[in-house]
C-alpha cells in the first residue's frame, strides 16, 4: 500500500530542485501568451518592440517572443496581460499564464542537466525554440544564469522528476 501514498506535488513551491550545482526555481508572475497568425502585427499590438527568438537566443528580462513555428509562439511578458484573448486582424491571442510554467534552471550543472534532457544541438541554434526536454514539448531560452524551461502546467511534475535524478 506503501505505492498508493504519494508525495504531494512540488509544482507550486517556487524553488523545486536545490542542489549545490544545480538548481530550478518555478517563476511566478510572468505573462505567457500564445500568439498565431500574423506575429509581426500581434507584437506590434501587445509587446511592441520584442524580439523573437529562436533556440539558444539570450533572452532579456522584458518582453520577448519565442518562436513554436512560422506561424505560432509564445509571447512573455513581465506580467500578465490583460484581455488579450481573442482575434484580431489576421493574429490570435490566447493567454496560458496558468496552463504554462516557467522554470529557471542555474547552477554549474545546469548545462549539463539541459544537454542530457534534450537531443536538440542547443548550441547550433534553430528559429523555433521548441524542444523536447526529457520527451516532453518545452520551449527553452537562454539566460545569463542558465535556461528558462517554459513547459505545460501539468508537466512540471515530471519535469521535476527527472531533474531531480540528473
Amino acid at each position: 500500500m506503501r505505492e498508493m501514498v504519494l508525495a504531494p506535488p512540488r509544482g507550486a513551491a517556487e524553488l523545486l530542485v536545490d542542489r549545490a550545482r544545480l538548481t530550478a526555481r518555478r517563476l511566478g508572475g510572468l505573462g505567457q501568451t500564445l500568439i498565431s497568425g500574423e506575429l509581426d502585427a500581434a507584437i506590434a499590438t501587445l509587446a511592441p518592440g520584442a524580439p523573437i527568438l529562436g533556440l539558444d537566443a539570450l533572452a532579456p528580462a522584458g518582453a520577448h517572443v519565442l518562436r513554436i513555428g512560422r506561424t505560432s509562439a509564445l509571447l512573455v511578458t513581465p506580467a500578465p496581460i490583460a484581455a488579450a484573448d481573442g482575434w484580431r486582424g489576421g493574429w490570435c491571442a490566447t493567454s496560458v499564464d496558468d496552463g504554462f510554467a516557467a522554470v529557471e534552471l542555474s547552477g554549474a550543472d545546469a548545462d549539463q542537466a539541459l544537454m542530457q534532457a534534450t537531443s536538440a544541438d542547443l548550441a547550433s541554434g534553430s528559429p523555433s525554440a521548441a524542444v523536447l526536454v526529457f520527451g516532453l514539448r518545452a520551449l527553452v531560452a537562454r539566460r545569463r544564469a542558465g535556461f528558462r524551461v517554459h513547459i505545460e502546467a501539468t508537466r512540471l511534475e515530471t519535469l521535476i522528476a527527472w531533474l531531480d535524478g540528473v
